[in-house]
């Protein structure tokens, strides 16, 4: 077979071939996103229209269709290279190239000798991203012609078996192909069909916040879709089976001879008998003073209206209002027949906003309603203000709900608008096991509360505790205390482990008033490296517990350094923590000298010149102690090591340096977190919400100044990315980048191309007192055997 050339043209309309590869590196890794590469060197891959992908799985076998719509902004007609990486073991089924609208099959032939060409690939696009995705197998289509100002659409099949470890299956679908992050210029869809013949339980995504809608114990659709979604991540789904009522499934991350992280989780069967759902006791508490009158009480009534509606037969409940007085609708729980359900509603319907807040009163009456059986209680609050009536001062209202809740109800309270007193709701909720949630004085009241009564509809296990088997240990686990368990919903817990080997976890707890137990055997190992993302979500958690004690209980010195600790060593941006970010474009006025005072004194070179001589001239970077420092240290060949690129100077002068926003872990701008010690008012609402947010996240998030590979924090600092571990007085390697040396590294250890597709400037501390510095032009002499030793 003659050999490839990206520049040589076609002969005939479309020419497709598959590509074996030597499998020098990550054998292990699925497939990714397909993307089209011009054959005129000057031209960039093609931009991406949409990108949709169809999974259905069965049991292990998963069947995956991928459409492409690519779009030619150019004015010619293009001839492109379609490439798109396949899992090991997979068998592309169907392969479809639209040519002038009409659907053209391609033949799927494999080739020897692939190292080269796809290598040769990522020295054109100068993209070592593309490294990650050097080991099985390279789909590759030569398309023509490309339509001027026009579109491409590719369609590829393929199957393959999901991979099984641990207890669960995970499926990975890559889409970051690319170091340079593609965003779609319409939308990004994804949609799993998973279906088994043995019950499905737990089903997670660390990657993107998926939708999950479950048919049924054998069928669930889990579904993403973004518009303009930036592709900087991999899909990755687990899902675990099971014939049990109950499910336990638990990933873990651990290094040696350090203590590991484990996420735990819980999950219960869907489909239940009439029998089997326990009742519940509910009251509903409205706050009906003054301040609520308008919008707020007309979606808060309707908001009660529909939960009163969706009550189980089983179920008892109440209803009580507050303003100066107190009233509830009956002395004691009754049962939601339908009689009394009608009853309640239109008790809900006669209440009108006048008078002041009796906060503690209404606390007082609902937390002391005995329960009607076995059922775990509930008791749902709504206020808009602060107490006003009888006992108002905060602590003292806390307190006596402590006291008065002798039956053990889970409260859950609902802060309507900002003028609100945050710690206050917040800790009564947390004393009781329940939680606390601010909604706008509008329809989101109604939205809200009717979603979270869905979710707490049909209580399945209650007052749970966990216990394992001699020689391990369960610390610092959040949540504190194991929620309660719905039907539908799923438990995630976070936490970090002493010991080893197999051993029984025990979940106890109560089903209508029963105690039952649940026995799982699991593993929990001495090492393990598939799972990095545990150890940071544990952090992010943790972090988020530790900013609401300081919320609530005031500034603690210790919390404090435990908070920076952590936000340093896992890249968390918290009120105490932060990065600067000198982008490429600002970093040449940091060398820059400071402009003298100019001889011309008028007003317009006066105002040039203080602008100049004042303005406050950015670090080289802002890191953590114990971080990157500027490069000076000895290095391999005991010369003195450089910047690993220089940047180049901007096209305006005095473009402000710019900071990245966005918080690794939790979702929106860290500058939201503000004044935590405030308890009312507007913030005090954004840091209540935003905590709890962060408290429940579930996904990496990504971030433009942090990157956590394989268990390793690097910060964006001087155009490339930097090991946090790196110190200057460790030993460096300087490697020129796609140099012969660097290939040469990547074949001796091939668990570095994780590191390497990081960019063409990284630097990465290789066990304790060693650093590779990869840029592109210094790069150090060294032999095979000392490189070999370098290594290790």
């Amino acid at each position: 077979m003659r050999r490839l050339n990206l520049q040589q043209p076609l002969r005939h309309t479309f020419f497709l071939f598959g590509l074996l590869l030597g499998g020098m590196l990550l054998p292990s890794l699925s497939w990714g996103q397909g993307f089209l590469i011009p054959t005129q060197r000057n031209l960039s891959p093609l931009a991406i229209k949409y990108h949709r992908v169809q999974v259905n799985i069965q049991d292990r076998a998963a069947r995956t269709t991928v459409t492409q719509v690519f779009k030619n902004h150019t004015n010619r007609v293009l001839e492109a290279t379609y490439i798109f990486p396949v899992p090991k073991g997979a068998t592309v089924s169907n392969f479809v190239l639209y040519i002038n609208g009409k659907p053209k099959r391609g033949k799927v032939l494999v080739k020897e000798r692939a190292r080269s060409i796809y290598l040769s690939i990522v020295r054109r696009m100068q993209d070592p991203g593309l490294l990650e995705y050097m080991g099985g197998r390279l789909f590759r289509a030569r398309v023509y012609p490309i339509p001027r100002n026009g579109e491409q659409r590719i369609t590829i099949s393929f199957t393959q078996m999901v991979p099984y470890a641990s207890g669960m299956h995970r499926f990975v679908y890559p889409l970051k192909t690319r170091h340079k992050v593609q965003t779609t210029l319409k939308d990004f869809t994804m949609s799993v069909k998973l279906k088994s013949k043995t019950p499905l339980k737990s089903i997670y995504s660390p990657t993107h916040k998926v939708s999950l809608a479950r048919k049924g114990d054998n069928l669930a659709i889990v579904g993403f879709e973004r518009s303009k979604a930036r592709l900087d991540r991999d899909f990755v789904l687990y899902y675990a089976v099971s014939p049990k009522d109950l499910g336990l499934n638990m990933l873990s991350y651990r290094t040696e001879q350090k203590d590991g992280y484990f996420l735990m989780m819980l999950t219960p069967k869907v489909s239940h008998s009439s029998r089997e759902i326990a009742g519940k006791n509910i009251t509903f508490v409205l706050d009906t003073s003054g301040s609520m009158s308008g919008k707020k009480m007309k979606w808060a009534k309707r908001a009660l209206q529909i939960c009163l509606k969706k009550l189980n037969p089983k179920d008892h409940f109440n209803v009580i209002r507050f303003s100066t007085d107190v009233e509830a609708m009956h002395r004691a729980m009754k049962p939601a027949s339908p009689k009394n359900i009608k009853k309640a509603v239109a008790f809900v319907q006669r209440m009108e906003a006048a008078g002041g807040t009796a906060i503690d009163e209404a606390l007082k009456l609902a937390l002391q309603q005995k329960p009607k059986g076995d059922g775990v209680s509930l008791v749902v609050f709504l206020t808009d203000g602060h107490p006003t009536i009888g006992e108002t001062t905060p602590s003292a209202i806390v307190k006596n709900s402590k006291i008065n809740n002798r039956y053990k109800a889970r409260l859950f309270t609902f802060g309507i608008g900002t003028e609100i007193n945050t710690n206050l709701l917040d800790k009564m909720a947390q004393l009781s096991g329940g939680t606390g949630d601010y909604v706008k004085p509008n329809k989101e009241i109604k939205q809200r509360i009717s979603n979270f009564y869905d979710k707490v509809r049909y209580p399945v296990l209650s007052n749970i505790k966990l216990s394992v088997g001699k020689g391990i240990r369960l610390y610092d686990m959040y949540p504190k205390s194991i929620p309660d368990l719905f039907r539908g919903g799923q438990i995630t817990l976070f936490g970090r482990y002493r010991g080893k080997g197999a051993v029984a976890i025990s979940l106890n707890g109560k089903v209508g008033g029963k105690n039952k137990r649940y026995v799982f055997e699991t593993k929990f190992p001495q090492t393990s490296n598939d799972h990095s993302f545990v150890s940071r979500l544990w952090a992010n958690r943790k972090v988020a517990y530790l900013l609401d004690h300081i919320r609530l209980k005031g500034m603690n010195s210790e919390l404090k350094a435990e908070v920076i600790r952590l936000s340093k060593k896992f890249g968390i941006v918290t009120p105490y923590t932060s990065y600067l970010v000198v982008e490429d474009k600002d970093e040449w006025r940091l060398r820059q000298p400071i402009t003298k005072r100019p001889m011309i004194q008028n007003r317009r070179w006066t105002r040039t010149w203080r602008r100049r001589r004042f303005r406050r001239r950015p670090r080289l970077w802002a890191m953590p102690r114990g971080g990157a420092e500027r490069s000076q240290g000895r290095t391999w060949d005991n010369a003195p090591s450089r910047e690993p690129e220089s940047s180049p100077r901007p096209t305006a002068r005095y473009a402000p340096a710019k900071r990245s926003a966005a918080p690794p872990m939790a979702s929106g701008d860290s500058s939201t977190l503000k004044d935590l010690t405030r308890n009312s008012g507007r913030q005090a609402v954004k840091n209540s919400k935003y905590l709890k947010k962060m408290k429940r996240e579930e996904v990496m998030k990504g971030s433009s100044h942090t990157r956590f590979v394989q268990g390793k924090l690097f910060v964006w600092t001087r155009g490339g990315w930097v090991d946090r571990r790196y110190k200057t007085s460790m030993k460096v390697l300087h490697v020129k980048y796609m140099s012969s040396l660097y290939l040469k590294i990547l074949k001796m250890k091939p668990t570095l191309n994780r590191f390497f597709a990081l960019g063409r400037s990284v630097t990465i501390v290789v066990g304790t007192n060693k650093a590779i510095v990869i840029s592109g032009s210094k790069e150090s002499k060294i032999s095979t055997s000392k490189l070999r030793r370098f290594l290790q």
